[in-house]
C-alpha cells in the first residue's frame, strides 16, 4: 500500500491517453466517458497527495512524476482537442498553456540546479489555477454533448480565465525566484 499515491499519479498517464482516444469518437457515449475520465483524471491530483501526506509515504519520486503525470493529461487532452475541434481559439488557448508550463518547469529547474536543490514552491494561486484549468477543459470536452446557446462561450471563457490566472501565477513564480538567487 505504500505506493499507492504513486499508483494514482501513474494512473493520469492512463486517463490522458483513454480520454485522448475518446476524442477521435463520434459517439456521445464516448464523449460522455471522456468528460467523466477527464474528472477523474484531474481529481487524482489531489488525491495521490492527500494519500502521502496522510500515510507519511511522500516520496521525491512521486513529487517528481505528479507534475510530469499532471502536464501529460492536460496536454495530451488539449492537443487531442484542437485536432478534433474547429476552434482557433482553443487552438491559441492551447499554445498559451503548454507555453507557459514549459516556462514554469523550466524555471522550476532552474531554480533547483542554481540554488542547491531549492524548490519554488506551489502557491494557492497555482492550484486555483489548475482547477479552474481542468474544470475549463471538462466544459469544453462535453461540448459537442450540450445544444444549450452559448454553452461552447462559457466554456472557453472559463478555460480563458483560468488560462490568465495561469499567466498571472506564473509572473508571481517568476518574481518569487529571484528571491533564492542572492
Amino acid at each position: 500500500m505504500k505506493n499507492f499515491p504513486t499508483s494514482i499519479t501513474i494512473s493520469r498517464f492512463i486517463f490522458a491517453v483513454i480520454v485522448s482516444v475518446l476524442l477521435f469518437s463520434d459517439s456521445n457515449l464516448a464523449l460522455i466517458l471522456a468528460v467523466i475520465m477527464f474528472i477523474l483524471g484531474s481529481l487524482s491530483d489531489a488525491l495521490d497527495g492527500a494519500f502521502a501526506r496522510r500515510q507519511s509515504t511522500q516520496s521525491k519520486f512521486g513529487a517528481f512524476l505528479d507534475p510530469i503525470a499532471d502536464k501529460f493529461l492536460v496536454f495530451l487532452v488539449l492537443v487531442s482537442l484542437v485536432a478534433n475541434r474547429d476552434s482557433i481559439l482553443l487552438f491559441v488557448i492551447t499554445i498559451l498553456i503548454i507555453s507557459r508550463e514549459i516556462f514554469i518547469m523550466s524555471l522550476r529547474e532552474w531554480v533547483s540546479t542554481s540554488v542547491n536543490g531549492s524548490v519554488v514552491s506551489v502557491s494557492i494561486l497555482g492550484k486555483a489555477k489548475t482547477v479552474i484549468q481542468m474544470a475549463g477543459i471538462s466544459l469544453v470536452i462535453g461540448t459537442p454533448l450540450i445544444e444549450g446557446i452559448f454553452y461552447f462561450e462559457i466554456s472557453m471563457s472559463v478555460l480563458i480565465f483560468g488560462t490568465f490566472l495561469s499567466y498571472y501565477s506564473a509572473f508571481q513564480y517568476f518574481k518569487k525566484s529571484f528571491s533564492y538567487i542572492k
